[in-house]
């Protein structure tokens, strides 16, 4: 019997209430301790430098094979490693003109800093070969888009 005097039986709780699905960790919470980087020792950070000047060398040398009848001097081959440095680099013609080794100096350090400088400073988020990848064509893309402003320029100054 229940308290109302009815001898009817009473359905439970629990019989009425459908069943909870399973919870789910939410979607930011991380999923335990993050994965190693992928270039955490000196030899693997070296290994993925050399990666990035690979990534980046056939694009300058292509625009220099196929440039290399208009340039008057061979020096001009450099602008295919830092077409787009020289905008900056105008800066200096304020102050006189710079002479070339300067400007190939400048042209090759920027050049090799975007080549070793991201490898450094990015290796601890460099966790799978799909960010190591990114980074590489990362890279590749700025070295295309130098070569094909050091050969629009090559191209300029010869029309």
């Amino acid at each position: 019997m229940n308290d109302s005097g009815d001898a009817r039986p009473q359905p439970s709780i629990a019989a009425s209430t459908p069943p909870t699905p399973p919870t789910r960790p939410a979607p930011d919470a991380p999923a335990g301790p993050p994965a190693p980087s992928m270039v955490g020792t000196p030899l693997r950070l070296l290994a993925l430098c050399l990666g990035s000047l690979v990534a980046m060398a056939p694009w300058p040398l292509l625009g220099i094979l196929l440039t290399q009848s208009l340039f008057d001097r061979d020096s001009e081959a450099f602008m295919l490693f830092g077409g787009v440095t020289l905008f900056p680099l105008m800066v200096l013609a304020l102050f006189g003109s710079p002479s070339e080794e300067l400007l190939i100096a400048v042209l090759m350090l920027v050049w090799i800093a975007v080549a070793l400088l991201p490898g450094a400073l990015f290796r601890r988020r460099l966790r799978s070969r799909a960010a190591i990848g990114v980074l590489l064509g990362a890279q590749s893309v700025f070295a295309l888009l130098q070569a094909a402003m050091g050969a629009l320029l090559v191209v300029g100054k010869s029309v």
